[in-house]
């Protein structure tokens, strides 16, 4: 499960690494005189999966935060358990 959660963020990640390349490339050619619109979609597509990949990153973090605090809470009562039939 985490890591179909971390090769997702690195599928994402180089995604939004295209779009970055694409974009740059779209800037270095001189600005029609028209609205640039297609390069503000492309900003904006790149805005929206950079906040999607926050998103999931977000999510990870919560994931692992949790394995990590029930790992802690089963070694807790493990410990406790030993300590209970130590002194009966």
């Amino acid at each position: 499960m985490l890591e179909t959660d971390l090769q997702r963020l690195r599928d994402d990640t180089t995604a939004i690494a295209e779009l970055i390349d694409e974009l740059a490339v779209h800037l270095a050619q001189p600005l029609p005189p028209e609205p640039p619109f297609r390069i503000m979609a492309d900003v904006t597509a790149l805005q929206d999966r950079l906040y999607a990949m926050a998103r999931q990153t977000g999510n990870l973090k919560r994931k692992i935060r949790n394995m990590v605090l029930q790992q802690t809470l089963a070694s807790d009562f493990a410990l406790q358990e030993e300590k209970i039939e130590a002194l009966g």
